[in-house]
């Protein structure tokens, strides 16, 4: 049986369902998402494409496309334009088949998404050099 999760944006805009299991769990401490998140990281879940479905009924999902990465391909942020949410992320390096979503978007369920790698690391070792906390 396939597991589908639910959730939405800050605001309710846009939904987004997840069907089946996450290829990867991981927290990506890259610039862009520092930057996105407005904090040390974002927490992310791989999916195919074709097993992620956006719902905007109101037509508030926004796109952004990020141009200077370390794959050298661009990448596009989508988001939702009312509350500024970060829904999925779409790497252009894999055509659009790709989708990392924000499992934090969930409203249950969200423990199940727990993250198992962390990628670009050096730059949260960077932002927490000297802390006594033990970070992933």
């Amino acid at each position: 049986m396939t597991a589908s999760h639910q959730g939405t944006c800050l605001c309710g805009s846009i939904e987004v369902s997840f069907n089946g299991e996450p290829k990867r769990n991981f927290i990506c401490y890259c610039s862009d998402c520092r930057k996105g998140s407005g904090h040390l990281g974002q927490f992310i879940s791989e999916y195919n494409s074709s097993d992620v479905i956006v719902t905007d009924k109101d037509s508030k999902l926004k796109e952004y496309v990020v141009t200077k990465t370390k794959s050298g391909f661009p990448k596009k942020k989508q988001f939702c334009g009312e509350c500024g949410s970060t829904v999925l992320t779409l790497p252009m390096k894999h055509n659009g088949e790709v989708a990392m979503v924000r499992p934090s978007l969930l409203d249950t369920k969200f423990a199940s998404f727990a993250p198992n790698k962390a990628i670009f690391g050096d730059a949260r070792t960077e932002y927490t050099k000297g802390s006594e906390s033990e970070f992933y």
